[in-house]
């Protein structure tokens, strides 16, 4: 965490960015930053260098063919007629590798084209443009499953979003595009930084869960999952959690004659469950259903809504706060989502609290 070239900067601020307003999330309130900022590019290469110092072997422009699964082990053959067996194979291919689950009797889950990009400028004018190091923003024309954001690094800012069902590669690029140049709720922040649609990324963003995580000698883990969060359609917290699970649940298993079958991987299962989809995820599944599932307007009311209520309530900052800060997730306290949903409920307008009132109660009970 002290390596500035992966982690640039402190997380000081973050901006929930509405049409009509802005709310502030500003760590300097209560002491400590609310985490640090990363290039997971970076971090990516430190893993995987990390990985073959202690033996691993990494294997760039070489794809899976065929996975056969005995009772002995798991044969995995690729396109250059290569085969490779181990006593195990663990699944961690993010949203890029569900052709190869889909073959093993697994689920997929529901996915879209995200798209993201660099825009560069000087760190002064990065600075000078950019007052918070982390953009929330929700607009159903850009997207009614995710949010817009920048990520504030040095000399580069990290933006993009997470497109619609059935949108295309061309389509996410153009709008992206438009957005930076024409949007104006960010016009102020685009001044003198520049970007390059020819390397603009896309690729697709699992959201929800799956309905099982193991079979013998196969585990999946993280996006392949489905195992992000449905709100910030973040998969990082994710990908770590069920990586240890997983290693928990082999490690006994490595140190004897293991066949790994199900009923011996099913541990993990229990440990996904356990750790995310039973609290922590009730969270996102709520938020999504608040500030997604329902038509523009109603989205307008709700995030104006909500961002009046970060502006007015230090309690609500403060726990949104706290929860940056959290590592412990397996003891996440979901009543503190209810208190926050209760007191959004509460502060909107009288009309819309009657046509509302239904949604609200079905959200809360999804904790």
């Amino acid at each position: 965490m002290d390596n500035s070239e992966i982690f640039p900067r402190d997380h000081i601020k973050t901006l929930y960015l509405g049409k009509e307003g802005k709310g502030f999330i500003n760590s300097e309130e209560f002491g400590e930053p609310l985490g640090k900022i990363v290039y997971t590019d970076k971090l990516l290469n430190v893993l995987l260098s990390q990985f073959e110092e202690k033996g691993g072997l990494v294997k760039f422009n070489e794809k899976v063919k065929k996975v056969n699964i005995t009772e002995e082990k798991v044969e995995v053959q690729t396109n250059k007629n290569i085969s490779y067996s181990a006593r195990v194979l663990i699944l961690a291919t993010g949203s890029r590798g569900f052709e190869i689950q889909k073959s093993l009797g697994f689920d997929i889950p529901d996915s879209y084209l995200g798209i993201y990009t660099h825009l560069y400028g000087s760190e002064t004018q990065i600075d000078n443009n950019f007052d918070f190091d982390y953009m929330f923003h929700i607009n159903p024309k850009i997207s009614k499953n995710g949010p817009f954001f920048f990520n504030v690094g040095k000399e580069r800012v990290l933006t993009g979003y997470l497109g619609n069902s059935g949108e295309s590669e061309s389509e996410i690029v153009d709008k992206l595009d438009r957005i930076l140049k024409n949007y104006p709720y960010i016009q102020s922040n685009m001044k003198n930084l520049k970007w390059d649609r020819s390397n603009f990324v896309t690729g697709k963003i699992s959201k929800h869960p799956i309905s099982r995580f193991s079979d013998d000698r196969v585990l999946i883990l993280g996006e392949a999952a489905g195992l992000v969060t449905a709100f910030f359609y973040e998969g990082l917290l994710s990908g770590l959690v069920s990586a240890d699970a997983a290693l928990r649940t082999l490690k006994p298993l490595l140190e004897e004659e293991s066949k790994f079958s199900l009923s011996e991987l099913k541990q993990y299962d229990k440990e996904i469950k356990r750790i995310l989809l039973e609290r922590y995820y009730n969270n996102g599944n709520a938020c999504e259903y608040v500030f997604y599932d329902t038509n523009a307007s109603t989205i307008k009311t709700i995030w104006k809504t909500y961002i009046d209520l970060i502006n007015d309530n230090q309690k609500l900052r403060r726990q949104i706060w706290e929860a940056y800060r959290m590592h412990n997730i397996e003891n996440y306290d979901t009543s503190r989502d209810k208190w926050a949903g209760e007191r959004l409920f509460e502060k909107l307008p009288t009309l819309s609290k009657l046509t509302l009132s239904p949604k609200f109660l079905k959200a809360l009970m999804k904790f």
